[in-house]
């Protein structure tokens, strides 16, 4: 199942605390967020990030993407829409490819258009980054993510 590049979803809460969606194969739309979800209350470690986020790649291509569910972030808030479901959250995704490196956009939450990357922002990483630049790239992407959706 494994595919040449990986995406994950990282939704931020006002609170920080941090849910993890990895995407899978989908028949329907390439790729889609997989039915599973990873929760990283606030308080986190440097060290407690970067494990969260290399098990969300990990996650990538683990099994098929269902075309048909909710997006699980949906379903872990009980929202009957994801438009509600994301209305006050932020998102960070994430890209891993092979030899390429990793790529981490902040979007806006713009109403009436969902979730939109930023291009000007984007924190790019080689495959062999250390650690700390790892670390040093994940705080640096989630601290330019606005939580709550913004006017255009």
């Amino acid at each position: 199942m494994a595919q040449d590049y990986k995406i994950i979803n990282i939704y931020i809460d006002k609170n920080k605390a941090l849910y993890g969606a990895p995407f899978g194969p989908s028949e329907k739309y390439g790729k889609r967020p997989l039915d599973k979800l990873f929760l990283l209350m606030p308080g986190y470690s440097d060290e407690m990030l970067c494990e969260f986020v290399n098990r969300l790649f990990d996650q990538c291509d683990s099994e098929a993407a269902k075309d048909d569910m909710p997006p699980s972030i949906q379903t872990y808030l009980k929202a009957r829409s994801y438009r509600e479901a994301t209305q006050n959250l932020g998102l960070l995704v994430g890209f891993y490819e092979e030899g390429e490196g990793f790529a981490f956009t902040p979007t806006d939450n713009v109403p009436s258009k969902g979730f939109v990357m930023r291009d000007d922002q984007v924190f790019e990483l080689r495959p062999n980054c250390t650690h700390k630049e790892m670390i040093n790239a994940l705080k640096k992407a989630l601290k330019s993510v606005h939580v709550g959706q913004i006017n255009e």
